[in-house]
């Protein structure tokens, strides 16, 4: 009787040592694949996602660039205007960084843009607006915007259609 019960508590072990291996290793995959998609979901190439509102008070498409403190400013009063409290304005070093701004007009909320990077040369930078429709039974009308930070170049930054 003893070595039956012994052979068992030893092949429990065992058996007990393995799952623990297994949970450890398929903990540290959850954790790596984790930290992985965080940069996914947000950069386009060298293009990083910044802020996105519904609300930006523009009614007409309007993309533009912001390379200082003053223009971030102005156009931070105008999508500011009718909040109480307003969206904060983001600190962003223009000597590294400059912004580009995507504002899609009014349209039903089943509408979503997005920026994305469709060539970068050595002398312009070519961003195209992605228009993808949601389904969804709310149609209220928004004017959103998005705004993405892309690293300061001489490069020109178009927009293509």
């Amino acid at each position: 009787m003893k070595l039956f019960t012994k052979g068992h508590m030893i092949l429990g072990v065992k058996i007990n040592n393995i799952l623990m291996k297994n949970l450890v290793l398929l903990l540290l995959v959850f954790v790596v694949s984790c930290k992985g998609q965080k940069n996914l979901i947000t950069s386009n190439g060298s293009i990083v996602l910044l802020l996105e509102d519904n609300y930006s008070g523009l009614t007409k498409e309007e993309n533009f660039i912001i390379k200082d403190q003053k223009s971030l400013k102005s156009f931070f009063s105008k999508i500011n205007k009718t909040r109480k409290p307003g969206i904060p304005v983001p600190t962003i070093d223009f000597k590294k960084e400059t912004l580009v701004v995507l504002c899609s007009g009014e349209h039903p909320n089943t509408l979503i843009s997005a920026l994305k990077l469709i060539l970068e040369t050595d002398e312009e930078i070519q961003l195209k607006t992605i228009y993808n429709k949601e389904k969804t039974k709310d149609k209220a009308i928004v004017s959103p915007f998005k705004i993405y930070k892309i690293p300061v170049s001489d490069k020109e930054i178009t927009f293509k259609q």
